[in-house]
């Protein structure tokens, strides 16, 4: 092939490309229930909780009917009025021994999922109903209302710190909370004599919540991977479909600048949940269970991660190569290449990856008009496709049986921590801001721990919720109570706590709506109740996590219904109910300002330390591989797992600074935004630098060896410079960063092999980039970046 042929071999025309597989509708929507919910998640827990909730309400009404719990005989000859209130009375009741094994079950369905085997979930629900039994004794012995008032803001205070204590403190400070509530409220109707029929609905309740678990969502770990990794393929396969979308659309010049921005930052979303997933599987490997037949965690692990970067560095280099200047047989090589991956047609990737290598080797194309740099993005396009293809066809040859051969020596110790099955979030970093010193006010430079914080800011956002909520409702209060309450459930820096309560306001306000209209509709069918109450509490469960709102909406329709039930059903009282939200939520948003505020800024300025600190620990790693490839802090395993690290702590800093994103923080987030999308880009420089790095390199000479320590000395200390500026009140010390790209340019020059695609000399350039991200994050941060050079991208 000439260079001539090159510039002149067109395009393949549109109808002659591969079109993507056509889906059955049933495949498509099983495909987008794994891509939204990875494992299923969601559905498991809602449909669990939903399902323990109605087998516990049937066995309680059968207990009480059986057993005449609380129940009060009728007479036969008792005048109406007198029958029509012992009913009501009677109806209440059942009412009240419904709710107790409901709100168990709910409670138990939320938090089983911290632990992950089958004896830790049971030791839990045995315990979980101590601490409501205890305080719902507390709560019916005291009749003082100003004493039961207080004890509510008490013990949930109290309840909050046992976060101290793990999920076990945190579910039981919860169910304490509950007991002492629900105590309050049903002292007039049942006596303390009585405490024995109430100690038996809850017990029949954890009883059943126990049975429906086991018998029907009992732990199974292996299977837990499983549906795990389909979520794994199916979000690859999306992403896959959108990089070859938009690679075809940019090189037609069909999109418009903002077009193409807009779906970029839809790539970086495919690639960030892509990243989620592979954490998720990550994190249930250190359990021997899990690993499927045929596997070791380390080869898992190791497939997923290949697979992970390698689609990612596809994404990449295929928009540089749509938006620069390339021959059109390389774009359509490019185009084949991206379509077999989109099908998961590993001949078709093979064969494209194959013909591109070999026209690079072809010196005819040194003519084409093809740059040096172009030539390298090139080289690793193909590379990058390869590599994934390796990795998928590997889960394809070995789904059980024998490990591949080139399985990885050593034991894998997961980085992952999750929290109910998820990854944690901004909790972790909000835990170590909240143990730090702030900002420069006296306030903000108190250091807490962060349950200790939490439940001081608890203890007085209740409080002034029950005052003001009292004084609109003497006996609706406790709305306002628990929307205080709700607001830092989850919520862990004093952004995220205002964002759950307007979502709380808004989903009551649009659950008003669809409450007073269901219960018209609905009526006393009882029936049809408790179908409503199941399908709305259902959705919220499992649309909580999308937003918030969508839960409060469930819980508001679930309750319209329960006063239907209970005969107090009207819409001034959902409209009451609104106000005390709002009141509710105002106090909350006030004390997270006001007292002890864990400020977002605080918080995101040690997920961004964190994050750096993670690329530096893997750039050192790499670079000790580098300049001795016999290191033992360079071994495979231990570069993926500082690799990991860096991945948790973005994962981590995505969710501090999502509050952040708004145009009303103006400036600020901007430059937040920026400083995320370059170390999102260091992540990906730093994860080539991990595979270039892998690969044995030859001794370096005296020279060489001793300029790359120079290189390597000067590049910590340019992080250390952004580290330092994060720190504590977050302003820099004058300290700048100075740029170490020509020095490892200088190192380069020397390697014994100067092959420009070598893999010695493709780190050494990961690592003139990874110095211009590097120094770009700097000045986001506010530090001066001196001997500025901008590199190509290469």
């Amino acid at each position: 092939m000439t260079a001539d042929s090159m510039q002149r071999s067109p395009a393949l025309p549109n109808d002659e490309r591969p079109a993507p597989r056509q889906k059955s509708r049933w495949r498509a929507w099983l495909d987008w229930l794994d891509s939204t919910d990875p494992g299923l998640m969601r559905l498991r827990m809602a449909t669990e909780v939903v399902a323990a909730i109605g087998v516990v309400v049937a066995a309680e009404w059968v207990f009480v009917r059986a057993t005449g719990a609380l129940q009060t005989p009728i007479p036969a000859h008792a005048p109406a009025a007198l029958a029509a209130e012992l009913w009501t009375l009677n109806h209440a009741l059942l009412v009240i021994g419904i709710m107790l094994g409901a709100i168990l079950a709910m409670i138990s369905g939320f938090g089983i999922s911290m632990y992950a085997t089958a004896r830790s979930q049971l030791v839990t629900l045995l315990f979980l109903p101590l601490p409501l039994l205890a305080m719902l004794a507390v709560g019916l012995s005291v009749h003082v209302r100003v004493v039961s008032l207080a004890l509510l803001a008490i013990t949930l205070a109290i309840g909050t710190y046992c976060r101290r204590f793990g999920p076990r403190g945190f579910m039981g400070g919860m169910l304490a909370f509950m007991g002492a509530f629900l105590g309050f409220f049903i002292q007039d109707y049942i006596k303390m004599s009585q405490f024995g029929w109430l100690a038996a609905e809850i017990a029949l309740g954890a009883a059943v919540t126990i049975v429906v678990h086991f018998a029907l969502f009992r732990p199974r770990p292996e299977v837990a991977v499983r549906r795990m990794q389909r979520s794994y393929t199916v979000r690859a396969r999306d992403l896959a479909s959108d990089i070859a979308e938009l690679f075809e659309a940019t090189v037609r010049s069909e999109k418009t600048k903002d077009g193409n921005q807009r779906a970029d930052r839809q790539l970086q979303r495919q690639l960030l949940r892509l990243n989620e997933a592979a954490l998720l599987i990550d994190a249930q490997l250190s359990a021997p269970a899990a690993i499927p037949a045929g596997w070791s965690a380390a080869t898992l692990h190791q497939r997923l991660f290949d697979a992970e970067v390698g689609l990612g560095n596809v994404a990449r280099f295929a928009m540089v190569i749509a938006g620069g200047e390339y021959p059109a047989s390389v774009t359509a090589l490019v185009s084949d290449a991206l379509a077999g991956v989109r099908d998961a047609d590993l001949a078709a990737v093979l064969d494209a990856a194959a013909a591109i290598r070999e026209l690079l080797d072809n010196r005819d194309i040194e003519r084409s008009g093809l740059t040096p740099d172009g030539r390298v993005v090139l080289h690793r396009f193909a590379t990058s496709v390869t590599e994934f293809a390796v990795a998928l066809r590997a889960f394809r040859l070995y789904p059980e049986g024998q490990a591949p051969d080139d399985a990885p020596v050593g034991e894998f110790t997961t980085q992952v921590a999750t929290f109910g099955g998820w990854l944690p979030g901004s909790a972790a970093v909000a835990g170590a801001a909240s143990q730090e010193r702030g900002g420069s006010g006296l306030i903000e430079r108190i250091r807490l721990a962060p349950y200790a914080r939490i439940s001081i800011q608890m203890g007085v956002a209740v409080g002034l919720a029950i005052i003001a909520g009292d004084a609109l409702s003497g006996r609706r209060f406790y709305w306002a109570v628990i929307a205080a309450f709700i607001t830092f459930m989850g919520a862990n820096t004093a952004g995220e706590q205002i964002r759950k309560s307007f979502f709380r306001i808004a989903g009551t306000f649009v659950g008003v709506i669809v409450g007073a209209v269901l219960a018209h509709l609905v009526g006393d069918r009882v029936l049809l109740q408790l179908l409503v109450v199941l399908v709305s509490l259902f959705l919220g469960l499992y649309l909580f996590r999308v937003n918030y709102a969508f839960m409060t909406i469930g819980i508001t329709v679930m309750v319209s219904q329960l006063y239907v039930e209970l005969g107090e059903f009207s819409n001034a009282l959902l409209v009451l109910r609104l106000e005390e939200t709002a009141i509710g939520a105002g106090v909350a948003i006030a004390t997270v300002l006001l007292v002890l505020p864990l400020h977002v800024g605080r918080v995101a300025r040690v997920a961004a330390r964190q994050q750096l600190e993670a690329l530096g620990d893997l750039i050192d790693r790499c670079l000790a591989r580098l300049a001795d490839p016999a290191s033992a802090t360079g071994s495979d395993l231990e570069l993926r797992a500082s690799a990991r690290r860096v991945d948790i702590a973005h994962q981590a800093m995505t969710a501090t600074t999502r509050p952040m994103r708004t145009p009303l923080f103006g400036q600020l987030a901007s430059r937040v935004a920026g400083f995320t999308a370059t170390t999102d880009a260091a992540r990906h420089y730093a994860r080539n630098l991990l595979l270039d790095a892998s690969t044995r390199c030859p001794a370096l000479d005296a020279r060489a060896a001793s300029e790359l320590a120079a290189a390597t000395r000067q590049l910590d200390s340019s992080i250390a410079a952004i580290t330092s500026a994060l720190a504590e009140n977050g302003t820099a010390d004058g300290t700048a960063y100075v740029r170490s790209a020509s020095l490892f340019a200088r190192v380069a020059d020397r390697l014994p092999d100067d092959a420009p695609l070598s893999r010695p000399q493709l780190a050494l350039r990961d690592l003139e980039l990874l110095d211009g991200a590097l120094a770009e994050a700097a000045r986001w941060a506010g530090v001066s970046v001196s001997q500025a050079e901008e590199p190509s991208l290469r």
